[in-house]
């Protein structure tokens, strides 16, 4: 596992993270249930099963999802984590051996705030498009136009289809989006003002934003994307990526 970790390479834009291979529900009763083991994985190797409780992980207790992230936060990839459940009543310890997984950061940094058991309405906007190669204006604003609409449908399917049993998620409507940015004349630049944000944050379920900025210079395609809490316009999160042909 752990040359697997050197040779791999990781893409642009995406976070290497530690991932044992199981699901888990917290449970009303303040318990935390394993819910599903990927079969072939270090969980499922080391037989943790679907309804085991998980009480720890090398000792740090686990009483909420934000637990798992933080409790392998200083995990080496190929180290053993010990994973303490009950099943039937008895408490067992089962070491387990850390394997990876390669996330996309901006799906990374929303299933954060969704394990903080916090609502995502996530509003995705296309931001500033830029193409050295156009210099005619009809050109470059039709070019534009299907770039950003692409974009904004993809990120939308990434998201829908990475939280699809996240009932804390949420993509806000594209019209009440779009029906916002023409009142306001949201411009080719990008840039959130205060006042969208005002504005935005009165949609229904909206929380989040997430702009999707593309750029091509030469035979070079940049992607960024930037996460804006809507009600205190604090910028969560930016990244930066060469998207996939």
């Amino acid at each position: 596992m752990k040359e697997l970790s050197r040779t791999t390479p990781l893409a642009d834009g995406y976070v290497r993270r530690p991932q044992l291979g199981y699901n888990v529900k917290p449970r009303e009763d303040g318990q935390v249930e394993i819910v599903g083991v990927t079969k072939g994985r270090s969980a499922d190797k080391a037989g943790i099963r679907v309804g085991d409780m998980l009480v720890a992980i090398s000792g740090h207790p686990i009483k909420a999802r934000i637990d798992l992230a933080d409790s392998l936060a200083n995990t080496r990839i190929g180290d053993f984590a010990t994973l303490t459940v009950l099943r039937d009543g008895a408490k067992l310890d089962l070491p387990v051996e850390v394997g990876f997984v390669d996330t996309a950061e901006p799906l990374l940094a929303i299933r954060r705030i969704l394990y903080e058991e916090k609502k995502v309405g996530l509003a995705v906007i296309g931001g500033e498009i830029i193409n050295v190669k156009l210099t005619e204006p009809v050109a470059l604003e039709q070019w534009a136009k299907g770039v950003k609409s692409n974009l904004i449908a993809k990120w939308e399917n990434r998201f829908l289809k990475y939280f699809v049993n996240e009932k804390g998620f949420s993509i806000v409507d594209r019209h009440a989006v779009e029906q916002v940015m023409k009142e306001l004349n949201f411009g080719q630049s990008g840039m959130v003002t205060e006042q969208f944000r005002a504005k935005l944050g009165k949609t229904p379920g909206a929380t989040r934003l997430m702009t999707v900025e593309f750029s091509r210079f030469g035979d070079s395609d940049t992607e960024k994307q930037r996460r804006i809490e809507i009600e205190t316009g604090k910028a969560l999160a930016r990244s930066t990526q060469r998207p996939t042909q």
